[in-house]
């Protein structure tokens, strides 16, 4: 090809199970002008047999194997070989809509964007859990503005709202990842926030797409997003990364609201989705004991957030032992 119109980065661990259907999604996509970078992440299955499989039916496919250092770095490794212009991460077990690069890649050209973000569709199983999409309208000011928007742009200067911190439902000039000189956190969990949402918060060209192009499984047993009670300090230090990250670039006043509204949200949601017991102990005693003096939550007030609920949810973490939580969740 004279042109590689997107790099397709594709971090693999040992993922026999859902590899095919990853691999069939991307090399049937009808935008052929793709280079598709498949970084095999020490896989021990069948995965380096499916990928050489599919690379000799394929030549879009590079295959790079390293050892195993998680999807941050598979990712890293993928942008230092990619040749787009605009550049694509899928997790192994997703997959994408046959014409959702054509769709990306045209709006991303048409508007001289720097992101297009999508729509996407969360598959538990094999059932389809439906997405709201109601309360991240509320954040742009006027209709029309999906089109073409900065960040800053937004009510409440709302990107952590607009989108969640994760890479497979967006794609990214690669010139614009090169100048802001972003990489993915070497984490073994909570690795793509950090590259997401200071791409967004430094963006002066989003693009918002209603198109429904993106399938992404959850609670799938062993992926590294089911398994971060593991290294659960690296969600928190997600957070302290992007804060300091915005402080830096004199970007916090004008994110500080959206950003402190989806850290109390995920404090929650984080707690929650530990499995262990031990994990979900060690968080609460966290979030009891470091998140206010670093982060200072309660001075912003009450009508500081949207969502009275976790508001109070937070009140009660800080003010209840760990045995009284629990016994109020059970109840």
């Amino acid at each position: 090809m004279a042109t590689v119109k997107v790099s397709i980065i594709i971090p693999i661990y040992n993922e026999e199970q859902y590899l095919e259907q990853c691999l069939d999604s991307v090399c049937g996509q009808t935008l052929k002008e793709i280079e598709i970078i498949c970084v095999d992440d020490g896989s021990t299955d069948r995965t380096p047999e499916i990928l050489e499989n599919y690379a000799g039916k394929d030549s879009r496919i590079r295959i790079i194997t390293q050892k195993n250092k998680f999807a941050g770095a598979a990712r890293n490794r993928g942008m230092e070989c990619a040749s787009g212009e605009y550049l694509s991460f899928l997790d192994a077990d997703d997959y994408y809509e046959p014409d959702m690069m054509e769709k990306m890649v045209r709006r991303a050209e048409a508007n001289q964007v720097d992101i297009v973000v999508c729509r996407y569709e969360q598959r538990c199983g094999g059932e389809t859990v439906q997405n709201g999409w109601e309360f991240e309208n509320l954040f742009f000011k006027e209709e029309g503005q999906k089109e073409v928007f900065a960040g800053s742009a937004l009510n409440c200067a709302g990107i952590f709202q607009i989108a969640k911190g994760w890479a497979w439902d967006k794609l990214f000039r690669a010139e614009f990842v090169k100048e802001c000189g972003y990489q993915f956190p070497e984490f073994r969990s909570s690795e793509d926030g950090f590259f997401v949402y200071m791409l967004m918060a430094r963006a002066e060209r989003i693009s918002y797409m209603d198109d429904l192009l993106a399938v992404h499984r959850i609670a799938v047993q062993g992926s590294l997003s089911d398994t971060k009670e593991e290294n659960w300090p690296n969600g928190f230090q997600m957070w302290a990364m992007i804060r300091d990250e915005l402080k830096k670039m004199d970007l916090y006043r004008v994110y500080e609201q959206s950003f402190m509204n989806e850290f109390v949200y995920f404090l929650f949601w984080y707690l929650e989705s530990m499995k262990s017991f031990g994990a979900f102990r060690d968080c609460y005693r966290y979030i009891q004991d470091k998140v206010e003096p670093e982060f200072g939550i309660i001075s912003y007030g009450k009508d500081f957030y949207f969502q009275e609920e976790l508001w109070e949810w937070y009140g009660e973490v800080r003010g209840l032992s760990l045995e009284e939580y629990l016994f109020r969740r059970r109840g």
